[in-house]
């Protein structure tokens, strides 16, 4: 989900297996297309991604895993190609597109793709970051998976890969190790863009070989530009000299021997301007970087699985519970709850681009079959110093089916209860 001049874009699968996309403008009206007429059944892997770059044309990409490898036998022209992926033919216009990722000029680059993510800075440069492979001949054996982030220019309308090429692949990438799982890696990468347009990525690494069922990462990691992807450095400064980054060379906010992490970090920003980065260990974690003091003791705080949180240009954390959203106003010391409509937790999705836009939380909750959109603000009041949550935008849809309702409705929520 993304929203720009005032337009909400949200992709999602109905009910026939067909990746939509749907617009809603400013004055309620909304349209909808169809993106592929052909999604696999595999909910853990045909997810999708929206992204708008700085001239408004809309790229979708999405129902991936190992692609085109891990595709099913098809007589569909599609899956021939590593990237399913299509950009609008007009500005801010769902109504036709085209697609690209057989277009050798115009497609992402890598292959056997995996978990893709759009982001966007604050100049308006699109970003994407997934998962490839970028060994062969070896079979299934640790070091051939890589993650990956890469810059889109929309002026010769390319995407350029970053990071190096100094291992032993010899394939441009920006994050590799050589062990693992077998070859597993999640490398679920994440990319968020504080107000100072620097660019923060979180991720995590196998480098056991017990096989723990997707669930076994032993470190989490961190990298930072402010060059747009140029350079990378660690949270002192220190810069990586070589890259791709790997366990041995990076900045590792947490280990766990036994391999107990699962595989999907988040990071952001607290209100001094150091990054924090969350984890899923035995329960939630987040580690605060500080001068002179380096990553903190990984402390629980009140997220759900999978540790999602969002910081604004305040710093003010937003973490994701069941029921609830926790804030933290002091970098995570202290929490307050708020009763709200979450659904399922590694469904709720943010909206980063207008939560750097307004300041405002605009989410994606999916439950019982229906992904709703809301738009949370938090007012101050009067009494005891305490905030109220209004909810001022819902806009629902069954999931991978039709559009059954739009409700401008307006509620009000119960008082947070101060923990």
């Amino acid at each position: 989900m993304v929203t720009w001049n005032g337009s909400i874009y949200l992709v999602w699968v109905d009910d026939q297996l067909r990746t939509r996309i749907a617009k809603k403008t400013p004055d309620g009206t909304v349209t909808t297309n169809v993106i592929f007429d052909e999604t696999d059944p595999d909910p853990f892997h045909n997810e999708a991604s929206v992204g708008i770059d700085r001239d408004g044309y809309i790229h979708v990409v999405g129902n991936m895993h190992n692609s085109p490898y891990g595709r099913p036998h098809s007589d569909n022209p599609y899956y021939q190609h590593p990237w399913q992926y299509k950009v609008s033919n007009r500005p801010e216009d769902i109504s036709a597109f085209t697609f690209v990722g057989g277009d050798p000029d115009r497609t992402i680059p890598g292959t056997w793709i995996t978990y893709p993510f759009f982001a966007r800075d604050r100049k308006g440069v699109l970003y994407i970051a997934f998962r490839h492979r970028v060994r062969f001949g070896t079979g299934w054996s640790p070091g051939i998976m890589a993650g990956a982030v890469a810059r889109y220019d929309a002026d010769t309308r390319r995407w350029q890969m970053l990071g190096g090429t100094d291992y032993e692949h010899g394939v441009k990438t920006l994050i590799w190790n050589p062990g693992g799982v077998s070859a597993y890696q999640g490398y679920k990468v994440r990319v968020f863009f504080d107000r100072w347009n620097r660019m923060h990525v979180g991720w995590d690494v196998y480098t056991t070989r017990e096989n723990r069922g997707g669930s076994g990462a032993t470190h989490v990691l961190y990298a930072w530009s402010e060059d747009g992807g140029r350079s990378f450095r660690k949270a002192d400064g220190q810069p990586h000299a070589k890259l791709p980054i790997t366990v041995a060379s990076g900045d590792v906010v947490f280990r766990s021997d036994a391999g107990a992490l699962y595989n999907l970090t988040h990071v952001g920003v607290l209100p001094d301007g150091q990054p924090a980065t969350s984890f899923m260990s035995d329960g939630a974690k987040l580690s605060r970087w500080r001068p002179g003091d380096g990553w903190s003791d990984a402390r629980e705080f009140p997220a759900s699985f999978p540790a999602r949180f969002v910081t604004d240009d305040r710093g003010v954390i937003t973490a994701v519970a069941n029921g609830s959203f926790h804030r933290s106003f002091d970098g995570g010391k202290t929490w307050r709850r708020y009763a709200a409509d979450t659904g399922s937790t590694n469904a709720c999705i943010f909206d980063y681009l207008y939560l750097a836009q307004t300041g405002q939380l605009r989410y994606q909750a999916q439950s019982g079959g229906v992904v709703r959109v809301y738009t949370a603000t938090f007012e101050p009041v009067l009494e005891k110093g305490e905030t109220r949550t209004h909810w001022d935008h819902r806009w629902v849809y069954h999931r991978h089916g039709q559009k059954t309702n739009i409700l401008p409705d307006l509620w009000t929520l119960p008082q947070p209860n101060g923990r």
